[in-house]
């Protein structure tokens, strides 16, 4: 595959099926993929800052502008903040609350010696290449092919290993771990995962075999979805196989 030291902004904006995109196809339907409108809430928008401050602490601080809080009901406040929005040019503002948890959150990171060890490899590199002659594209958050891992970090209000097993079958992480192991041939992959809410816990996972395998049948069946409709025009509905006498989609486990 291809490497690019390209933005965030630039990759997304490549051609090419992603894991986030794979994810949506096993999780609802080509349909919705390709009908889907890129809104990033609050919750995404604290993600992309702490993977920026943990991972590109020096583009941290070019990219974002701290905001003290402000009374923006005064006169001072108002012009204070009018200060801010003239100093800030093309900066994302971070709230002071956000910027404190984001320090709470790598200092928690530098005591973890085992997150630490995951956290060193090649950043923020974008791959571009082909599968079955379908253009993919993956961003791992860190890859180390010398030592043959790639780690990726989540944030979550509470990474316990029951809630965060509950989100890798939420979210679909699974897939993600193996589309990235497949395509980039690297035979590990860790979750480092960060709370943003008090103690600020971090902990590192790993997925079973099982689990990684289970990953691996999802991408390829999103996959298969998503090239027959290149293939075909045909935008396949809900990925479901179970229905009811009536035609009813049947919730069975």
């Amino acid at each position: 595959m291809k490497t690019a030291k390209d933005s965030n902004e630039d990759y997304h904006a490549s051609p090419g099926i992603s894991a986030s995109g794979l994810k949506m196809i096993y999780k609802e339907s080509v349909k919705k993929y390709l009908t889907r409108k890129q809104v990033e809430t609050k919750a995404m928008a604290f993600g992309t800052a702490v993977h920026s401050a943990i991972l590109e602490p020096d583009q941290f601080q070019c990219e974002y502008l701290v905001l003290p809080k402000i009374d923006r009901r005064t006169t001072e406040g108002k012009a204070e903040y009018d200060s801010y929005m003239k100093i800030s040019k093309k900066k994302t503002l971070l709230s002071s609350e956000d910027y404190s948890v984001i320090n709470e959150i790598s200092k928690n990171l530098k005591k973890n010696k085992l997150a630490q060890y995951y956290l060193k490899g090649q950043t923020e590199v974008s791959h571009y290449g082909k599968h079955n002659d379908v253009d993919v594209r993956v961003r791992p958050d860190v890859i180390n092919k010398h030592k043959d891992f790639i780690a990726d970090i989540k944030t979550c209000r509470n990474n316990s290993p029951i809630n965060f097993s509950y989100d890798v079958k939420k979210y679909a992480y699974h897939l993600q771990a193996a589309f990235y192991m497949d395509m980039l041939k690297i035979n590990h992959f860790r979750f480092i995962t960060v709370e943003t809410t008090y103690p600020y816990n971090v902990e590192v996972y790993a997925l079973s075999k099982e689990k990684i395998q289970e990953g691996r049948l999802a991408w390829q069946q999103a996959f298969r979805d998503y090239q027959m409709y290149l293939e075909t025009g045909v935008k396949t509905s809900y990925n479901w196989h179970t229905y009811a006498n009536d035609g009813s989609y049947l919730i069975w486990k």
